[in-house]
């Protein structure tokens, strides 16, 4: 028993199609003026860049720390130690340059997820700067962009 198709009313067209063209319109909009606080509507542009083959820098940042037990890890590769993504830190980093004292919510968090394990003592905002040539990687300069030391 063949149906034939069902067809929209004039009037549920016209809505989907100022739906759809809302939509659109807010993306482009958002794409061109937007920021990341705009996902999903506007660009998440973490991984969205170019970097030139000739004299560009690739920057990345990640979080280490020193413990009570005398230890050096590494804590934002995932987000088991501390709560918090790499990304998060990445995105987060204007502010935590500006006010350090944001990483006490890491090693707070840290110490809720490990109540075991040892204390956090200091945390280090690590960046990782590797300069191109011809698209291959000449130079690596690791630095520590901001060092907070746990209360």
């Amino acid at each position: 028993m063949d149906h034939p198709p069902l067809r929209l009313a004039p009037r549920a067209r016209l809505w989907r199609s100022f739906a759809g063209v809302a939509v659109v319109g807010a993306l482009f909009y958002t794409s061109s003026y937007g920021s990341n606080d705009d996902f999903p509507l506007g660009p998440m542009t973490q991984f969205a860049f170019a970097v030139k083959d000739d004299g560009g820098a690739i920057s990345s940042y990640w979080l280490e720390a020193d413990t009570a037990a005398g230890t050096h890890v590494e804590l934002s590769r995932d987000a088991a130690g501390t709560g918090m993504k790499r990304a998060e830190i990445e995105g987060q980093m204007d502010r935590i340059v500006r006010d350090p004292s944001m990483l006490q919510g890491v090693a707070d968090g840290q110490r809720r997820l490990h109540p075991g394990g040892p204390r956090l003592t200091r945390i280090y905002v690590v960046q990782e700067i590797k300069k191109l040539r011809h698209g291959k990687v000449v130079s690596t300069l690791k630095q520590n962009r901001v060092v907070w030391n746990v209360r």
